[in-house]
């Protein structure tokens, strides 16, 4: 039986919480902390009187509007080969439907990813990340693992991979994802690429997707939810390779959500079609998304760091993945797994993180998902003041966030 997702469960008891009015430091939700832009507003608000449905993969316009945001990115995208839904989980959900065989997954990965298989059967083929990023499988020990399910009687045909990654806010260097692609085409490996957040990479220069290296079988997804903050809408895109796999899945896609969303809401399809198209407001609220996302990050990253955890630093998205085996803080907190220490955090010293179990990582190295977004302030006119300070991390609600969290670590 399924469990309610580990992140939902622990955005539904920060509300608890604050309607207690208990102050906790949430680093728990991975959510974007920031208000609507006002001409998505806008746009949303003058198409509310439509409700009819909506074609399953999207009308014709929007489509285009995605697949031209694919192609500015140096991804080949066909707009006959792109579709929406009400957000990348489920495209996500519908693929792996699509795609027979077992998922290999870094670990640690986003906890919906292994949830989702298991909730279909399949086999979930677990590979640590390499040292230089989370989101994908090593390299170096990906053949061997591939090797192994085969041995034991699986059938690894689907490698799925975030980039930037959740949970651990880095992106994937070139040379790494070359390898992975080398892999997939030598094992016949159809990749999933969930980009979700790759607008907010810090250096957009040296971003490089894995569609760029292995276009012929990978299936790229995103969505509005992280770099425009627009989780709750639900606007989530793909865009599938132009061949005989690339169309079989689309078709497949397709007649899946047929049959369990129908199609992303119809209002919100001219929201989409204007923010994937890239207007000068969209690329400016996103580059100042991007900016302070990077600035807040990076402090957090600096206390977790001095209190001696082991941690990547970020270079991508909102996300920092600590971990505190054999560190003096979980000697001094009398913690031996991650559930111990998340529970701690959250009970006695008011910080919400997520165990790293909840990632599919083992419970031993008491890796704990750290989210540096929703500290951005208490309402909107606060988020949008700290979005657009010069010096953000000084902003009354991000120096208290900072204060508390080196106050119980340091």
């Amino acid at each position: 039986m399924a469990k309610k997702s580990a992140t939902l469960v622990m955005n539904e008891l920060m509300f608890d919480k604050q309607s207690k009015g208990e102050r906790v430091v949430n680093l728990g939700f991975g959510e974007a902390g920031l208000p609507v832009l006002p001409s998505l507003t806008k746009i949303a608000a003058e198409h509310l009187p439509q409700n009819s449905y909506p074609y399953v993969q999207g009308g014709a316009q929007v489509r285009k509007s995605i697949s031209g945001y694919f192609q500015r990115r140096g991804i080949a995208s066909d707009s006959e080969l792109c579709l929406t839904a009400p957000g990348s989980k489920a495209i996500i959900y519908a693929l792996l439907l699509a795609i027979q065989g077992d998922l290999i997954l870094s670990r640690p990965s986003w906890t919906s990813y292994g949830m989702q298989a298991q909730l279909m059967g399949k086999k979930v083929v677990w590979v640590d990340t390499p040292e230089v990023a989370g989101g994908i499988p090593d390299p170096s020990l990906l053949q061997q693992a591939i090797d192994t399910d085969r041995a034991e009687g699986g059938n690894p045909r689907i490698l799925l991979i975030t980039n930037p990654d959740n949970p651990s806010g880095t992106v994937s260097p070139a040379d790494a994802l070359s390898k992975l692609a080398t892999i997939a085409k030598n094992n016949d490996l159809t990749i999933i690429s969930d980009e979700i957040y790759r607008d907010l990479a810090y250096d957009q220069k040296q971003y490089v997707s894995i569609a760029e290296l292995a276009p012929e079988r990978t299936i790229v997804t995103t969505g509005m939810s992280k770099s425009l903050a627009l989780g709750g809408w639900r606007v989530g895109a793909a865009t599938f390779p132009k061949n005989d796999l690339g169309q079989r899945l689309y078709d497949s896609v397709v007649g899946s959500a047929s049959e369990i969303w129908s199609g992303m809401a119809i209002f919100l399809e001219p929201v989409a079609e204007y923010a994937f198209a890239e207007p000068q407001d969209v690329r400016q609220r996103v580059v100042q998304s991007r900016i302070l996302h990077q600035k807040v990050s990076h402090a957090i990253y600096e206390i977790f760091e001095a209190a001696g955890a082991k941690v990547r630093e970020p270079n991508g998205a909102f996300y920092m993945y600590p971990t505190f085996r054999n560190t003096e803080i979980a000697e001094r907190f009398g913690v031996t797994d991650d559930r111990q220490l998340s529970s701690l955090l959250l009970a006695e010293k008011g910080i919400a993180t997520l165990p790293g179990r909840a990632f599919g990582d083992k419970p031993e190295r008491m890796g704990l998902r750290v989210v540096t977004s929703m500290v951005y302030g208490t309402n909107d006119e606060e988020r949008e003041t700290t979005l657009h300070s010069q010096d953000p991390v000084n902003e009354p609600s991000v120096r208290q966030a900072l204060d508390h969290v080196r106050e119980v670590l340091l």
